[in-house]
This record gives structure tokens, C-alpha cells and sequence, in this order.
């Protein structure tokens, strides 16, 4: 399967590029404006083809593209390859403008292509037992060190992650949708976002104002709840006891961060060829949830 890797910065340095270039059933095609890392990479990675300019990447018809570019530039990548017919990955979010995500979603679909969205949280590992649960409360909060940032990229770029994951978990909050937020000179600091729907109680987190950078899953089904810590080590709690949850030592960082399975989801997508209704029905509501929250920010 021949797939296309574009724009080789560092989230695709560090995540993408070991990923995709180890994997048996992957070919890959690198592309980048920049002829000095197109260079540099290729040969790390002993890659064999590779461009500079996207419309020959596309006219060289790859099975699917992943776009790593700037967030300013995905609905155009998206939708020059879905024109094309080829399957699409990006790099969340698809836009930071609801409107164009609407489009290339809506698009995807007239056209019944793969589109898929970077969402590697669905996929962790010490998650999936707790999503296999029933949730009765979901409290889940992503925090940083030192960095507010204007409302619309901490939102789309960052907080998307937290929302994201607590929806696919649980439900979307339709307008029973509570936002509470911290605004710095006209940076947004800290925003929690809560809503109840299917029995449970749910609520998104980040504090930018933090004094470490971490996050943590609490996860409550009905008397049993879990506890996770970045993503690689946690508590399962049951019948007033606990056990903990953690990886060997030669476990890699990609897989406890679901890198590795949410590859195979997507790959899974482009072999059957078609889009995915109510997968992309899940990502179009987290996008919309993003809009919901800068709507419901002090002006």
C-alpha cells in the first residue's frame, strides 16, 4: 500500500514517520516544500520516492495521503485528494473553521471515500477497558505548563483531544453544554466543559496555567472506575480493591499512546474503500463541540 506522508514536521518526525516506515504493508512516499529534509529523511528512512510538490504526489496516485501540514492547510490537501479519489488521513482537527469541516466531511461522503482524523486517544490501550464499560462519569482534563494560547488554537489544535475522547466515550451534549473558562490578556488559560446525557455525567479539562504538563483519565462505571496518568500507567479499581495498569519495560511509547492501533483503523478504512458514516458523524460532532465552547466564551 502506497501512502503519502505530507508536510515532515516535528508531530510527523516524532510520531508518523517511524510508524509508517516500519510497517510491512506500508510503501512510503515522502512530501515536503523543503528540499533539504525531503533529502534528509529520505535517507533515514530509506525511503525510495519522494516530492516537493504536492499535485505530483497526488498525480502519482497513491492509495491514501496523511496530512501533517499546517492546520491552515488541510481542508485544501484534504480536498485536492479526495477529488482525486484518493482516501485521506489528517492530522486533527480537520480545520479550525467549523465550516470547512463540514465541507470536507460532507465531501468524503458524496464521494464514499475514506476520511480520517488523528484522534490517537480512542486507541490507547490502557483505555479500552474502561470503553468497554458502560460510563456512569467521565472526568478527563489535559494540562500544560506556561502556555495559554488564543482561544481558537487552544481549542482546535489541543483541548479537540479531551473533547473528542469524552464524546466517542460517552454521548454528545447537544445544547445541555456548560462552559466555564479563564481568559489572560486575551489568551485562554483554563476552559472545563461539562454536560449529562445516557445516565452519566461527563467533563472535558485543560488548565494551560498548570504547574506540570499531564493529563488523566478518571473513568467511573457502575462501582468500579479507572484511573490513568498519561496515557501509559494507572489504577483499576473494583469491589474495594485495586490493581494497577501499566506497560513492560520494551512496550514503545507510540503504542501506549494508540498511535500503533489507530494506524490499523485507519488502514482498515482505505482497504474497504468507503467512507465511514457514523465515524465520521463522531468526528464532525467533536468538531462542532469545539465551535460550542469558543461560542461560549466571554467576549
Amino acid at each position: 500500500m502506497r501512502i503519502g506522508l505530507v508536510g515532515l514536521g516535528d508531530i510527523a518526525q516524532k510520531a508518523y514517520l517511524p510508524l509508517i516506515c516500519r510497517h510491512p504493508a506500508i510503501t512510503p512516499v515522502l512530501c515536503t516544500r523543503d528540499p533539504q529534509r525531503l533529502k534528509q529523511l529520505s535517507a533515514q528512512y530509506r525511503v525510495g520516492k519522494s516530492y516537493t510538490d504536492y499535485a505530483a504526489l497526488l498525480q502519482s496516485a497513491p492509495d491514501a495521503v496523511m496530512i501533517h501540514a499546517s492546520t491552515e492547510s488541510h481542508y485544501r490537501l484534504a480536498t485536492a485528494a479526495l477529488e482525486r479519489g484518493i482516501a485521506v488521513f489528517v492530522d486533527k482537527p480537520l480545520s479550525y473553521q467549523l465550516e470547512e469541516c463540514e465541507g470536507v466531511i460532507e465531501f468524503a461522503l458524496a464521494r464514499d471515500l475514506p476520511l480520517f482524523c488523528g484522534f490517537n486517544r480512542r486507541y490507547a490501550p490502557l483505555y479500552q477497558e474502561a470503553l468497554a464499560t458502560a460510563p456512569f462519569n467521565i472526568h478527563y482534563q489535559k494540562n500544560r505548563h506556561a502556555l495559554p494560547a488564543a482561544p481558537r488554537q487552544f481549542v482546535y489544535d489541543d483541548f479537540i483531544h479531551v473533547l473528542d475522547f469524552v464524546r466517542h466515550a460517552g454521548v454528545a451534549p447537544g445544547q445541555n453544554f456548560h462552559v466555564l473558562a479563564n481568559q489572560q490578556k486575551g489568551l485562554l488559560a483554563n476552559v472545563q466543559v461539562s454536560w449529562q446525557g445516557a445516565g452519566a455525567v461527563f467533563t472535558a479539562a485543560m488548565n494551560r496555567l498548570c504547574g506540570r504538563t499531564f493529563e488523566r483519565l478518571d473513568y467511573s462505571g457502575e462501582n468500579q472506575s479507572w484511573h490513568i496518568e498519561n496515557l501509559r500507567q494507572g489504577i483499576h479499581c473494583l469491589g474495594g480493591k485495586s490493581h494497577e495498569l501499566n506497560f513492560g519495560d520494551w512496550q514503545d511509547t507510540l503504542f501506549k499512546r494508540g498511535f500503533v492501533d489507530m494506524l490499523e483503523a485507519f488502514l482498515l478504512q482505505v482497504r474497504e474503500g468507503a467512507a465511514n458514516q457514523d465515524y465520521l458523524q463522531g468526528v464532525l460532532d467533536s468538531h462542532r463541540m469545539c465551535e460550542q465552547v469558543l461560542r461560549a466564551l466571554p467576549k
